[in-house]
């Protein structure tokens, strides 16, 4: 967590936007939407090829090299996805960093969204290797891996955002 002190200059900074935001119904419905599109297209994208991930392994190596070619394409649009996510949860933030900034529910939410992106960029890390050799077992096992831990991490994060909603 932040020390009292900064989050005190950071609220004193923000408060411009938490008044703006705070007075247009406008602004925040749609700041709010882009984050809630954003999870919803990331999440929806991400959690699909989990589960693809962890059907996979038994598959014919046509269906394997299917899936490490998409799993590739899809890395854009969940960037881009991901990028409106924070983006908009910064926008979010701000509007109330004084409880934002000082709360353990949002700097945890935080750290579960750092580890679920690392945990994105193992699996990615995955995918090319199992485009150079679809057959490795060891490269199938750190996939499956790496999307339980995707499907976890995003049903955490959106918990702790829903939490930390409602505690504030």
């Amino acid at each position: 967590m932040m020390s009292g002190a900064l989050v005190d200059r950071v609220a004193a900074a923000a408060g411009p936007w938490s008044d703006l935001y705070g007075g247009s119904s406008v602004l925040s419905s749609g700041i709010e939407f882009l984050h809630l599109a954003g999870l919803l297209v990331a999440g929806g994208l991400a959690l699909s090829f989990d589960r693809a991930a962890l059907r996979l392994r038994s598959r014919t190596s046509v269906e394997q090299m299917r899936f490490a070619v998409e799993l590739s394409a899809v890395h854009r649009p969940v960037l881009i996805a991901l990028a409106i996510v924070v983006a908009s949860g910064f926008a979010l933030a701000l509007a109330d960093a004084q409880v934002m900034l000082g709360s353990w529910l949002f700097w945890t939410k935080m750290g579960l969204f750092a580890l679920l992106m690392v945990n994105g960029v193992l699996l990615r890390r995955a995918g090319g290797r199992l485009q150079r050799d679809p057959k490795s077992a060891a490269t199938w096992r750190s996939i499956e891996r790496a999307a339980t831990r995707s499907t976890a991490l995003w049903i955490t994060v959106v918990l702790f955002g829903v939490v930390l909603t409602n505690a504030s």
